[in-house]
């Protein structure tokens, strides 16, 4: 018996634009042969290397640079877009099995809701592209969600239909769906060649803005900055002040749980390096996030043992930071020495400054 199920690449574009141009068929050969969360997987995989290239080329300068800890920001681009596929195929697929009454099959049910994925795609890819060709997001991302949502819909409705037809096995087998034709092939090609519109607009756009994607160089002077205290004095923070010392800037947030969960390890570090002379400036980077309020709340909560400031986002921009927590260490000199992202543990923190501080 021969194995009719397809194989990964061939026939990709037609079996998309299949699912936008005739999706009764496109979902009856999803439920023959399977193959709709393969497709999506896939989708999403474009969607990394295609919409979302400046955020893919931002992460691997850090992992190919000198920040530590870079692979947790490649990391969670790619679960972050696998989430964004998952919000729309797991709940499809819940409620086609929900539906499909005695007829239900969780894993083709699986396969018929990550079809919805396919119009959430074409979606996606089509305001992103308006945004990479305008230079700035135009598109609201809850516009996007809204109506790829609706899109979305519009092939949950016969995928309902398809389980809650499918036959049983006292019940003579359904006939062969058809495959897809021309048409599909070429508007699959479209969606594609839409992917590859936004690749190319993020290739120009991240040319031009390359030295924004490049992270925080090791060796470069520390960028200055003053920034108001939020832990009780009612004075400033200011980095120029603390030359001559080795100076550890805690870059963190309210929400952050990594950061929360390092909070032990920064009270330990610095309660082995203050009274060496390293300075730690706290930097809150919730933003319009929190209110000053909530922070202080938070601050009374959890015992911070040195200065805390509040950013407005300017000098986590000066600094690069993408994610939370950062951590960068500064010599005495002013220049950076060494820069963490994520959750870093007391050692390679407390070697950082030793290296910092001479020794």
């Amino acid at each position: 018996m021969s194995d009719t199920r397809p194989s990964t690449w061939r026939g990709f574009p037609a079996r998309v634009g299949q699912v936008l141009t005739a999706p009764r068929a496109a979902l009856a050969r999803i439920d023959a042969t399977g193959g709709g969360l393969r497709d999506a997987i896939l989708l999403v995989l474009l969607g990394v290397v295609t919409i979302r290239l400046p955020e893919l080329l931002r992460a691997v300068l850090m992992v190919v640079g000198p920040v530590s800890g870079a692979l947790v920001r490649v990391a969670a681009l790619a679960v972050d877009e696998v989430r964004q596929g998952a919000w729309v195929v797991l709940p499809a697929a819940v409620i086609v099995t929900a539906t499909a009454g005695r007829r239900r099959d969780s894993g083709r049910d699986l396969d018929l809701g990550a079809a919805c994925y396919v119009p959430y795609f074409a979606v996606h890819a089509l305001a992103r592209l308006i945004d990479a060709v305008a230079g700035m997001q135009i598109v609201p991302e809850r516009v996007v969600q809204i109506v790829g949502a609706c899109a979305a819909a519009v092939v949950l409705v016969p995928a309902v239909r398809q389980a809650r037809s499918r036959p049983t096995g006292s019940e003579a087998p359904a006939v062969a769906p058809p495959t897809p034709d021309r048409r599909s092939r070429r508007t699959g090609g479209a969606v594609l060649l839409l992917a590859g519109a936004a690749m190319v607009a993020n290739v120009v756009w991240s040319a031009r803005h390359f030295d924004a994607l490049r992270p925080i160089q090791h060796g470069a002077e520390a960028p200055a900055f003053a920034l108001a205290r939020i832990d009780g004095p009612r004075e400033s923070v200011r980095l120029d002040a603390l030359r001559g010392k080795v100076v550890v800037l805690d870059f963190w947030a309210t929400w952050c749980s990594p950061c929360v969960a390092m909070l032990p390890v920064m009270d330990a570090v610095h309660a082995s390096w203050a009274p060496r002379g390293v300075a730690f400036v706290g930097i809150n980077s919730d933003g319009g996030g929190a209110t000053a309020e909530e922070i202080r709340a938070f601050l009374a909560a959890h015992h911070i043992p040195y200065p805390v400031v509040a950013d407005d986002g300017s000098v986590g921009e000066l600094y690069k930071v993408e994610a939370l927590p950062t951590l960068v260490v500064i010599g005495r000199d002013g220049r950076i020495r060494s820069s963490f992202v994520g959750y870093t543990s007391q050692r390679a923190l407390e070697r950082a400054i030793a290296a910092a501080a001479g020794g």
